[in-house]
């Protein structure tokens, strides 16, 4: 395919996301419990034992039995660690024991430690008396049963979730050693441009870094691993030699993606002879996005102007991520009205950055395809059709990565 076919086809807006969100999924793994954090869960997570799996004391005191009067013969023999088990009471004994040791067998309650006395003389043993109002003489105060939280086999966490810490500590306490999960997709960062420079005041020519700086915290947002990140000059042969050697599911570039003699992405992906899926997307600004195949590693190219390559990052890479994560659906977003006209294309869409404010979109200025300003002060991206968006009616939003608040709850995925 020849560098002038590639850039021929425009997708619609809704076809790129399309594309993007039906592009490939990661196969499951099997994965110990901390390394699972961040995944898809593809299987249930079920109790393997009863939680807990025995009756344990909820606070630091005395079990104790059943009696008439509230004292007891106190027992030499108690439980100073949870996992000290102790014989069985018999009838008018008690034993101390601490939160989370097994109560053992006679058991009638746990008395805090707070709301009882040990008294003992020279002549008797130890004996133990409560206050006169405390209420831990009711039958089973301060003993967590077994099976509390969960019986055996009892359904915890369905198939679909992102496995946070949270759901990993849960399978944890289920019995657990590993779970099967989608894995966050793994991306290569290529930053291009032989004009940008990451610290210090810029010289005619020159630029400040912004992707590098921004893009990993983005991306690890939208629910994927940064792998590595590699700079390079704006020459074909070096970007070539990026995407051939890169280990990773997905490589997201910047910049050169466009059409002139100073782009190079599209010259590097026909010399791979990587397969195009979306060569470039009908909306404003971003327009020169691209969405690529080589092999089983897919390439997303976003434009080098900072509005550009964010706009195309929520556009294109959200649903992207989501497919190759296994999240369903892949291609979400909201809707909220307009909060004032909102000025459209004449064709394809024009993407704002927005505020979400008592619940409508209202646009932000400084919001130029080169622009920052905006950027930083905006809750979502707000998708404004062909011919604009009268005050009042619908218009369809996408988070910005990493923005808070977001433009709509966090995918729970």
């Amino acid at each position: 395919m020849s560098h002038d076919a590639m850039v021929s086809s425009p997708a619609s807006y809704a076809e790129a996301r399309r594309t993007a969100g039906a592009a490939a999924t990661l196969p499951p793994v099997q994965r110990g419990l901390k390394d699972s954090i961040g995944g898809l869960l593809t299987e249930p997570i079920t109790a393997q034992l009863d939680i807990p799996h025995t009756a344990t004391s909820a606070m630091d005191g005395w079990a104790v039995s059943l009696t008439d009067q509230p004292q007891w013969r106190l027992r030499g023999e108690g439980a100073q660690r949870p996992d000290a088990v102790l014989e069985a009471l018999a009838p008018g004994e008690a034993a101390e024991i601490v939160t989370g040791s097994p109560v053992p067998a006679g058991t009638h309650s746990v008395l805090r430690t707070e709301h009882g006395q040990v008294v003992s003389t020279a002549a008797e043993a130890a004996q133990l008396r409560s206050h006169s109002a405390t209420p831990d003489l009711e039958p089973g105060r301060n003993i967590r049963p077994a099976a509390a939280e969960a019986k055996s086999g009892q359904l915890l966490c369905s198939p679909g979730q992102v496995v946070t810490p949270a759901i990993a500590a849960t399978a944890a306490v289920a019995g657990h050693d590993t779970l099967t999960v989608v894995p966050a997709p793994r991306v290569r960062l290529i930053l291009t441009g032989g004009e940008v420079i990451t610290s210090g005041i810029p010289r005619i020519g020159q630029v400040r870094d912004v992707f590098g700086l921004a893009l990993p915290a983005m991306i690890s947002a939208m629910g994927a691993e940064l792998a590595d990140s590699r700079r390079a000059e704006d020459d074909v042969a070096a970007v070539v030699e990026l995407i051939d050697s890169a280990s990773a599911d997905l490589i997201i570039t910047t910049g050169g993606t466009a059409g002139s003699a100073a782009d190079v992405l599209r010259p590097a992906l026909a010399r791979l002879g990587a397969e195009i899926l979306v060569e470039s997307v009908q909306m404003r600004p971003g327009h020169p996005a691209l969405l690529a195949r080589r092999g089983s590693t897919l390439v997303l190219g976003l434009p080098g102007n900072p509005l550009a390559g964010f706009t195309a990052l929520a556009v294109l890479g959200e649903p992207l991520i989501r497919a190759l994560r296994g999240a369903v659906p892949a291609v979400t977003s909201c809707t909220r009205p307009a909060g004032s006209d909102l000025q459209g294309p004449r064709a394809g869409v024009r993407i704002i950055p927005a505020q979400i404010r008592d619940h409508a979109v209202h646009p932000v200025s400084h919001s130029k395809a080169h622009m920052m300003r905006g950027l930083a002060q905006a809750h979502a991206f707000a998708v404004v059709p062909a011919g604009g968006a009268p005050a009042g009616t619908p218009v369809e939003c996408l988070d910005v990565p990493g923005a808070s608040p977001p433009a709509r709850p966090l995918q729970g995925d």
